[in-house]
Protein backbone atom coordinates (compact mmCIF):
# COMPACT_ATOMS: atom_id res chain seq x y z
CA UNK A 1 0.00 0.00 0.00
CA UNK A 2 1.43 3.39 -1.08
CA UNK A 3 2.31 5.73 1.76
CA UNK A 4 -0.19 8.54 2.52
CA UNK A 5 0.82 12.20 2.36
CA UNK A 6 -0.45 15.14 4.36
CA UNK A 7 -2.96 17.68 3.15
CA UNK A 8 -0.24 20.29 3.27
CA UNK A 9 1.94 18.17 0.93
CA UNK A 10 -1.04 17.75 -1.43
CA UNK A 11 -1.71 21.45 -1.47
CA UNK A 12 1.95 22.13 -2.13
CA UNK A 13 1.87 19.77 -5.14
CA UNK A 14 -1.32 21.52 -6.44
CA UNK A 15 0.35 24.88 -5.95
CA UNK A 16 3.47 23.68 -7.82
CA UNK A 17 1.37 22.35 -10.69
CA UNK A 18 -0.73 25.51 -10.92
CA UNK A 19 2.12 27.97 -10.50
CA UNK A 20 2.97 29.29 -13.93
CA UNK A 21 0.67 26.82 -15.67
CA UNK A 22 -2.03 29.41 -16.38
CA UNK A 23 -0.77 32.93 -17.11
CA UNK A 24 -2.79 36.08 -16.35
CA UNK A 25 -6.02 35.97 -18.37
CA UNK A 26 -9.06 38.18 -18.96
CA UNK A 27 -12.33 36.82 -17.56
CA UNK A 28 -15.89 38.13 -17.19
CA UNK A 29 -17.87 37.62 -13.99
CA UNK A 30 -20.37 39.18 -11.66
CA UNK A 31 -19.36 40.67 -8.33
CA UNK A 32 -21.34 38.63 -5.77
CA UNK A 33 -19.69 40.18 -2.71
CA UNK A 34 -17.19 43.00 -2.20
CA UNK A 35 -15.41 44.14 0.97
CA UNK A 36 -12.70 46.74 1.51
CA UNK A 37 -10.65 46.35 4.70
CA UNK A 38 -8.73 48.95 6.65
CA UNK A 39 -5.47 48.08 4.92
CA UNK A 40 -6.94 49.05 1.57
CA UNK A 41 -7.13 45.48 0.25
CA UNK A 42 -10.35 44.62 -1.61
CA UNK A 43 -11.80 41.13 -1.27
CA UNK A 44 -14.41 39.90 -3.74
CA UNK A 45 -16.58 36.88 -4.36
CA UNK A 46 -16.97 36.40 -8.11
CA UNK A 47 -19.74 34.36 -9.71
CA UNK A 48 -20.64 33.21 -13.18
CA UNK A 49 -24.36 32.68 -13.75
CA UNK A 50 -25.90 30.67 -16.51
CA UNK A 51 -27.97 32.30 -19.23
CA UNK A 52 -31.51 33.26 -18.11
CA UNK A 53 -30.74 32.01 -14.62
CA UNK A 54 -29.85 33.53 -11.28
CA UNK A 55 -28.05 30.42 -10.11
CA UNK A 56 -24.23 30.53 -10.30
CA UNK A 57 -22.45 27.84 -12.27
CA UNK A 58 -19.03 28.85 -10.94
CA UNK A 59 -17.68 30.92 -8.04
CA UNK A 60 -14.23 32.04 -6.95
CA UNK A 61 -12.61 34.26 -4.37
CA UNK A 62 -10.61 37.19 -5.67
CA UNK A 63 -8.33 39.83 -4.20
CA UNK A 64 -7.21 43.26 -5.32
CA UNK A 65 -4.23 44.26 -3.24
CA UNK A 66 -4.23 47.82 -1.94
CA UNK A 67 -1.50 49.09 -4.30
CA UNK A 68 -3.44 47.79 -7.32
CA UNK A 69 -6.89 48.68 -5.93
CA UNK A 70 -6.18 52.41 -5.66
CA UNK A 71 -5.31 52.64 -9.35
CA UNK A 72 -8.03 50.27 -10.57
CA UNK A 73 -10.86 51.80 -8.50
CA UNK A 74 -9.97 55.38 -9.44
CA UNK A 75 -9.70 54.54 -13.15
CA UNK A 76 -12.96 52.56 -13.14
CA UNK A 77 -14.90 55.29 -11.31
CA UNK A 78 -13.55 58.03 -13.58
CA UNK A 79 -14.54 56.19 -16.77
CA UNK A 80 -17.89 54.69 -15.72
CA UNK A 81 -19.04 57.19 -13.11
CA UNK A 82 -19.71 54.19 -10.86
CA UNK A 83 -17.92 52.45 -8.01
CA UNK A 84 -17.31 48.72 -7.99
CA UNK A 85 -20.41 47.24 -6.42
CA UNK A 86 -22.26 44.01 -5.79
CA UNK A 87 -24.25 42.74 -8.78
CA UNK A 88 -22.01 44.50 -11.34
CA UNK A 89 -20.60 42.51 -14.25
CA UNK A 90 -16.93 43.22 -14.88
CA UNK A 91 -14.06 42.17 -17.15
CA UNK A 92 -10.94 41.47 -15.09
CA UNK A 93 -7.35 40.51 -15.77
CA UNK A 94 -6.74 37.75 -13.21
CA UNK A 95 -3.93 35.43 -12.19
CA UNK A 96 -4.98 32.07 -10.68
CA UNK A 97 -3.16 31.31 -7.42
CA UNK A 98 -3.29 28.51 -4.87
CA UNK A 99 -2.27 28.88 -1.25
CA UNK A 100 -1.63 25.96 1.05
CA UNK A 101 -3.79 27.47 3.80
CA UNK A 102 -6.38 29.57 1.93
CA UNK A 103 -6.86 27.45 -1.17
CA UNK A 104 -7.76 28.63 -4.69
CA UNK A 105 -8.27 32.32 -5.45
CA UNK A 106 -7.66 34.93 -8.12
CA UNK A 107 -5.34 37.93 -7.97
CA UNK A 108 -6.89 40.81 -9.95
CA UNK A 109 -4.32 42.74 -11.97
CA UNK A 110 -6.49 45.06 -14.09
CA UNK A 111 -10.07 45.91 -15.09
CA UNK A 112 -11.72 46.91 -18.39
CA UNK A 113 -14.38 49.58 -17.60
CA UNK A 114 -15.78 49.65 -21.14
CA UNK A 115 -17.14 46.11 -20.61
CA UNK A 116 -19.02 47.23 -17.49
CA UNK A 117 -20.36 50.29 -19.31
CA UNK A 118 -21.60 48.06 -22.11
CA UNK A 119 -23.11 45.63 -19.62
CA UNK A 120 -24.86 48.47 -17.80
CA UNK A 121 -26.27 49.75 -21.08
CA UNK A 122 -27.34 46.24 -22.02
CA UNK A 123 -29.19 45.88 -18.70
CA UNK A 124 -30.78 49.26 -19.23
CA UNK A 125 -31.97 48.25 -22.69
CA UNK A 126 -33.37 45.02 -21.30
CA UNK A 127 -35.23 46.90 -18.56
CA UNK A 128 -36.59 49.44 -21.05
CA UNK A 129 -37.71 46.66 -23.40
CA UNK A 130 -39.41 44.95 -20.46
CA UNK A 131 -41.22 48.20 -19.60
CA UNK A 132 -42.29 48.59 -23.24
CA UNK A 133 -43.70 45.07 -23.25
CA UNK A 134 -45.59 45.92 -20.06
CA UNK A 135 -47.04 48.97 -21.81
CA UNK A 136 -46.03 51.36 -19.01
CA UNK A 137 -42.89 53.09 -20.26
CA UNK A 138 -44.78 56.18 -21.55
CA UNK A 139 -47.45 56.37 -18.83
CA UNK A 140 -45.84 59.01 -16.59
CA UNK A 141 -44.71 61.14 -19.53
CA UNK A 142 -48.30 61.19 -20.81
CA UNK A 143 -49.55 62.86 -17.62
CA UNK A 144 -50.42 66.53 -17.97
CA UNK A 145 -47.92 68.79 -16.24
CA UNK A 146 -49.82 71.11 -13.83
CA UNK A 147 -50.09 74.78 -14.74
CA UNK A 148 -49.07 75.86 -11.26
CA UNK A 149 -46.91 73.08 -9.69
CA UNK A 150 -47.03 74.55 -6.19
CA UNK A 151 -47.25 71.44 -3.98
CA UNK A 152 -44.08 69.39 -4.44
CA UNK A 153 -43.21 66.03 -2.88
CA UNK A 154 -39.44 65.49 -2.76
CA UNK A 155 -37.61 62.17 -2.52
CA UNK A 156 -34.02 62.68 -1.41
CA UNK A 157 -31.57 62.10 1.38
CA UNK A 158 -32.22 64.49 4.25
CA UNK A 159 -28.56 65.53 4.32
CA UNK A 160 -28.02 65.63 0.54
CA UNK A 161 -26.48 68.79 -0.86
CA UNK A 162 -28.84 68.57 -3.83
CA UNK A 163 -31.89 68.76 -1.54
CA UNK A 164 -30.50 71.89 0.12
CA UNK A 165 -29.72 73.49 -3.27
CA UNK A 166 -33.20 72.69 -4.57
CA UNK A 167 -34.94 74.09 -1.49
CA UNK A 168 -32.82 77.27 -1.38
CA UNK A 169 -33.18 77.96 -5.09
CA UNK A 170 -36.98 77.71 -4.88
CA UNK A 171 -37.37 79.80 -1.73
CA UNK A 172 -35.05 82.57 -2.99
CA UNK A 173 -36.47 82.93 -6.50
CA UNK A 174 -36.52 86.46 -7.94
CA UNK A 175 -40.27 86.51 -8.54
CA UNK A 176 -41.53 85.93 -5.00
CA UNK A 177 -43.27 82.65 -5.88
CA UNK A 178 -44.13 80.44 -2.90
CA UNK A 179 -44.04 76.64 -2.93
CA UNK A 180 -45.08 73.93 -0.50
CA UNK A 181 -42.32 71.32 -0.14
CA UNK A 182 -42.45 68.06 1.78
CA UNK A 183 -39.43 65.81 1.98
CA UNK A 184 -39.85 62.03 1.97
CA UNK A 185 -36.39 60.88 3.12
CA UNK A 186 -34.84 57.92 1.34
CA UNK A 187 -31.47 56.20 1.05
CA UNK A 188 -30.11 57.29 -2.32
CA UNK A 189 -27.21 54.84 -2.78
CA UNK A 190 -26.22 51.35 -1.81
CA UNK A 191 -28.01 48.03 -1.60
CA UNK A 192 -31.06 49.33 0.30
CA UNK A 193 -31.56 52.44 -1.87
CA UNK A 194 -34.02 50.83 -4.29
CA UNK A 195 -36.36 49.58 -1.56
CA UNK A 196 -36.09 52.87 0.34
CA UNK A 197 -37.03 54.99 -2.71
CA UNK A 198 -39.98 52.71 -3.54
CA UNK A 199 -41.22 53.05 0.06
CA UNK A 200 -41.02 56.85 -0.30
CA UNK A 201 -43.16 56.61 -3.45
CA UNK A 202 -45.69 54.47 -1.56
CA UNK A 203 -45.95 57.12 1.18
CA UNK A 204 -46.53 59.86 -1.40
CA UNK A 205 -49.18 57.74 -3.16
CA UNK A 206 -51.09 57.41 0.13
CA UNK A 207 -51.58 61.22 0.17
CA UNK A 208 -51.25 61.99 -3.54
CA UNK A 209 -54.21 64.41 -3.42
CA UNK A 210 -51.96 66.78 -1.43
CA UNK A 211 -49.32 67.13 -4.18
CA UNK A 212 -49.00 68.28 -7.79
CA UNK A 213 -45.65 66.66 -8.73
CA UNK A 214 -42.88 64.45 -7.34
CA UNK A 215 -39.15 65.24 -7.59
CA UNK A 216 -36.33 62.72 -7.15
CA UNK A 217 -33.19 64.59 -6.12
CA UNK A 218 -29.70 63.18 -5.95
CA UNK A 219 -26.68 65.40 -6.42
CA UNK A 220 -23.53 64.51 -8.29
CA UNK A 221 -20.02 65.21 -7.10
CA UNK A 222 -18.42 62.31 -5.30
CA UNK A 223 -21.69 60.39 -5.09
CA UNK A 224 -21.29 58.21 -8.14
CA UNK A 225 -23.37 55.27 -7.02
CA UNK A 226 -26.44 55.43 -9.27
CA UNK A 227 -27.04 51.72 -9.68
CA UNK A 228 -30.33 51.70 -7.75
CA UNK A 229 -31.87 53.96 -10.40
CA UNK A 230 -31.30 51.26 -13.06
CA UNK A 231 -33.82 48.96 -11.37
CA UNK A 232 -36.84 47.50 -13.16
CA UNK A 233 -39.00 47.58 -10.00
CA UNK A 234 -38.20 51.24 -9.30
CA UNK A 235 -38.58 52.22 -12.96
CA UNK A 236 -41.96 50.45 -13.13
CA UNK A 237 -43.07 52.31 -9.98
CA UNK A 238 -42.05 55.68 -11.48
CA UNK A 239 -43.63 54.94 -14.86
CA UNK A 240 -47.01 54.07 -13.32
CA UNK A 241 -47.05 56.75 -10.63
CA UNK A 242 -50.23 58.91 -10.75
CA UNK A 243 -48.33 62.22 -10.45
CA UNK A 244 -45.72 63.63 -12.85
CA UNK A 245 -42.23 62.60 -11.69
CA UNK A 246 -39.28 64.95 -12.22
CA UNK A 247 -35.87 63.22 -12.19
CA UNK A 248 -32.97 65.39 -11.03
CA UNK A 249 -30.37 62.67 -10.58
CA UNK A 250 -26.62 63.16 -10.81
CA UNK A 251 -24.93 65.30 -13.42
CA UNK A 252 -25.95 65.98 -17.01
CA UNK A 253 -23.80 63.06 -18.21
CA UNK A 254 -25.45 60.63 -15.78
CA UNK A 255 -28.41 58.85 -17.40
CA UNK A 256 -30.37 56.11 -15.67
CA UNK A 257 -33.47 54.10 -16.49
CA UNK A 258 -35.46 56.45 -14.26
CA UNK A 259 -34.56 59.31 -16.62
CA UNK A 260 -36.20 57.41 -19.50
CA UNK A 261 -39.52 56.75 -17.73
CA UNK A 262 -39.90 59.93 -15.66
CA UNK A 263 -42.19 62.70 -16.92
CA UNK A 264 -39.26 65.15 -17.20
CA UNK A 265 -35.52 64.79 -16.75
CA UNK A 266 -33.37 67.69 -15.56
CA UNK A 267 -29.60 67.68 -15.28
CA UNK A 268 -29.28 68.91 -11.67
CA UNK A 269 -31.47 69.57 -8.58
CA UNK A 270 -31.10 73.31 -9.25
CA UNK A 271 -32.39 72.77 -12.77
CA UNK A 272 -35.42 71.02 -11.24
CA UNK A 273 -36.11 74.15 -9.17
CA UNK A 274 -35.74 76.28 -12.32
CA UNK A 275 -38.31 74.05 -14.02
CA UNK A 276 -40.98 74.98 -11.45
CA UNK A 277 -40.02 78.65 -11.42
CA UNK A 278 -40.20 78.79 -15.22
CA UNK A 279 -43.57 77.00 -15.16
CA UNK A 280 -44.94 79.68 -12.82
CA UNK A 281 -43.34 82.44 -14.88
CA UNK A 282 -44.79 81.05 -18.11
CA UNK A 283 -48.26 80.77 -16.57
CA UNK A 284 -47.96 84.26 -15.13
CA UNK A 285 -46.97 85.61 -18.56
CA UNK A 286 -49.90 83.80 -20.16
CA UNK A 287 -52.25 85.14 -17.48
CA UNK A 288 -50.98 88.68 -18.01
CA UNK A 289 -51.44 88.36 -21.77
CA UNK A 290 -54.93 86.96 -21.27
CA UNK A 291 -55.71 89.77 -18.83
CA UNK A 292 -54.62 92.34 -21.41
CA UNK A 293 -56.69 90.63 -24.08
CA UNK A 294 -59.68 90.56 -21.77
CA UNK A 295 -59.14 94.21 -20.90
CA UNK A 296 -58.98 95.21 -24.56
CA UNK A 297 -62.03 93.10 -25.36
CA UNK A 298 -63.95 94.65 -22.46
CA UNK A 299 -62.99 98.19 -23.53
CA UNK A 300 -64.07 97.46 -27.10
CA UNK A 301 -67.30 95.82 -25.94
CA UNK A 302 -68.07 98.72 -23.59
CA UNK A 303 -67.53 101.23 -26.41
CA UNK A 304 -69.79 99.21 -28.70
CA UNK A 305 -72.45 98.92 -26.01
CA UNK A 306 -72.25 102.65 -25.28
CA UNK A 307 -72.74 103.44 -28.98
CA UNK A 308 -75.61 100.97 -29.14
CA UNK A 309 -77.12 102.50 -25.99
CA UNK A 310 -76.88 105.97 -27.47
CA UNK A 311 -78.67 104.82 -30.60
CA UNK A 312 -81.34 103.10 -28.56
CA UNK A 313 -81.67 106.17 -26.32
CA UNK A 314 -82.14 108.45 -29.35
CA UNK A 315 -84.73 106.12 -30.84
CA UNK A 316 -86.39 105.79 -27.46
CA UNK A 317 -86.59 109.60 -27.06
CA UNK A 318 -88.29 109.94 -30.47
CA UNK A 319 -90.68 107.12 -29.65
CA UNK A 320 -91.46 108.64 -26.25
CA UNK A 321 -92.17 112.05 -27.77
CA UNK A 322 -94.42 110.49 -30.38
CA UNK A 323 -96.18 108.39 -27.76
CA UNK A 324 -96.64 111.42 -25.51
CA UNK A 325 -98.10 113.40 -28.40
CA UNK A 326 -100.47 110.53 -29.21
CA UNK A 327 -101.49 110.18 -25.57
CA UNK A 328 -102.02 113.98 -25.26
CA UNK A 329 -104.25 113.93 -28.33
CA UNK A 330 -106.16 110.97 -26.94
CA UNK A 331 -106.51 112.72 -23.58
CA UNK A 332 -107.92 115.83 -25.31
CA UNK A 333 -110.43 113.72 -27.16
CA UNK A 334 -111.38 111.96 -23.94
CA UNK A 335 -111.63 115.31 -22.15
CA UNK A 336 -113.95 116.68 -24.83
CA UNK A 337 -116.07 113.55 -24.69
CA UNK A 338 -116.10 113.62 -20.90
CA UNK A 339 -117.00 117.32 -20.86
CA UNK A 340 -119.79 116.77 -23.35
CA UNK A 341 -121.07 113.80 -21.34
CA UNK A 342 -120.91 115.82 -18.10
CA UNK A 343 -122.88 118.75 -19.60
CA UNK A 344 -125.47 116.41 -21.01
CA UNK A 345 -125.68 114.52 -17.75
CA UNK A 346 -125.99 117.74 -15.73
CA UNK A 347 -128.76 119.02 -17.99
CA UNK A 348 -130.65 115.76 -17.65
CA UNK A 349 -130.17 115.79 -13.90
CA UNK A 350 -131.38 119.41 -13.72
CA UNK A 351 -134.51 118.51 -15.63
CA UNK A 352 -135.09 115.58 -13.32
CA UNK A 353 -134.52 117.83 -10.29
CA UNK A 354 -137.07 120.34 -11.57
CA UNK A 355 -139.64 117.61 -12.11
CA UNK A 356 -138.84 116.14 -8.71
CA UNK A 357 -139.09 119.58 -7.09
CA UNK A 358 -142.57 120.16 -8.57
CA UNK A 359 -143.67 116.70 -7.52
CA UNK A 360 -142.22 117.19 -4.04
CA UNK A 361 -143.90 120.60 -3.69
CA UNK A 362 -147.31 119.16 -4.58
CA UNK A 363 -146.75 116.20 -2.27
CA UNK A 364 -145.69 118.47 0.59
CA UNK A 365 -148.75 120.69 0.11
CA UNK A 366 -150.99 117.62 0.17
CA UNK A 367 -149.24 116.30 3.28
CA UNK A 368 -149.57 119.66 5.02
CA UNK A 369 -153.29 119.74 4.32
CA UNK A 370 -153.72 116.20 5.64
CA UNK A 371 -151.61 116.96 8.70
CA UNK A 372 -153.63 120.13 9.41
CA UNK A 373 -156.90 118.16 9.29
CA UNK A 374 -155.45 115.52 11.64
CA UNK A 375 -154.33 118.22 14.04
CA UNK A 376 -157.77 119.76 14.08
CA UNK A 377 -159.32 116.43 14.88
CA UNK A 378 -156.72 115.71 17.52
CA UNK A 379 -157.30 119.11 19.10
CA UNK A 380 -161.02 118.36 19.45
CA UNK A 381 -160.31 114.94 20.95
CA UNK A 382 -157.79 116.41 23.37
CA UNK A 383 -160.11 119.20 24.32
CA UNK A 384 -162.92 116.77 25.20
CA UNK A 385 -160.47 114.45 26.93
CA UNK A 386 -159.16 117.16 29.30
CA UNK A 387 -159.65 115.92 32.95
CA UNK A 388 -160.90 119.33 34.00
CA UNK A 389 -163.73 119.07 31.54
CA UNK A 390 -164.43 115.54 32.81
CA UNK A 391 -164.56 116.82 36.40
CA UNK A 392 -166.88 119.70 35.31
CA UNK A 393 -169.27 117.10 34.06
CA UNK A 394 -169.73 115.78 37.68
CA UNK A 395 -166.87 113.28 37.97
CA UNK A 396 -164.20 113.20 40.73
CA UNK A 397 -160.74 111.61 41.17
CA UNK A 398 -159.68 109.63 44.29
CA UNK A 399 -156.01 110.27 45.19
CA UNK A 400 -153.94 108.40 47.76
CA UNK A 401 -150.50 109.75 48.44
CA UNK A 402 -150.83 111.90 45.32
CA UNK A 403 -151.60 108.95 43.04
CA UNK A 404 -154.95 108.13 41.40
CA UNK A 405 -156.80 105.14 42.86
CA UNK A 406 -157.97 102.93 40.00
CA UNK A 407 -159.69 100.14 42.01
CA UNK A 408 -161.54 99.81 45.35
CA UNK A 409 -159.30 96.84 46.13
CA UNK A 410 -156.35 99.19 46.38
CA UNK A 411 -157.89 100.87 49.51
CA UNK A 412 -157.86 99.61 53.07
CA UNK A 413 -159.92 100.77 56.07
CA UNK A 414 -158.41 103.89 57.58
CA UNK A 415 -156.59 105.04 54.40
CA UNK A 416 -156.68 108.78 53.83
CA UNK A 417 -157.99 109.65 50.39
CA UNK A 418 -158.16 113.03 48.67
CA UNK A 419 -161.22 113.53 46.47
CA UNK A 420 -160.56 116.05 43.73
CA UNK A 421 -163.55 117.90 42.15
CA UNK A 422 -163.70 120.54 39.48
CA UNK A 423 -163.94 123.30 42.08
CA UNK A 424 -161.69 121.85 44.87
CA UNK A 425 -160.44 118.93 47.02
CA UNK A 426 -162.02 117.05 49.96
CA UNK A 427 -159.97 114.91 52.47
CA UNK A 428 -161.69 111.63 53.45
CA UNK A 429 -160.97 108.52 55.48
CA UNK A 430 -161.99 105.05 54.27
CA UNK A 431 -164.45 103.43 56.74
Amino acid sequence: MESAITLYELNCRVKALLSGAIPAIWITAEIAEINLNRSGHCYLQLADKGENSDQPVAVARATIWSSTYRAIASYFSRVTGRNLERGMRVMLLVEPVFHELYGYSLNIKNIEPSFTIGDIERKRREILEHLKRDGVIEMNRMLEFPLFPKRIAVISSQTAAGWGDFKTHLSENNYGYHYYLKLFPAIMQGDSAEESVIQAFDLIASESENFDVVVIIRGGGSQTDLGCFDSYELASCVAQFPLPVIAGIGHERDITVIDYVAHTRVKTPTAAADLFIEAFLECETICRELAERVKRAVVTRVAEEQLCNERVANRFAVLVKQRLADEASLINICRQKALSNVVSTVERRNERLKVSALRMKAAVSQMLIKSSNRLDKSEIVVRYSDPVRVLERGYSIALRNGKAVRSANELNSGDKVTMRFADGNVETVVN
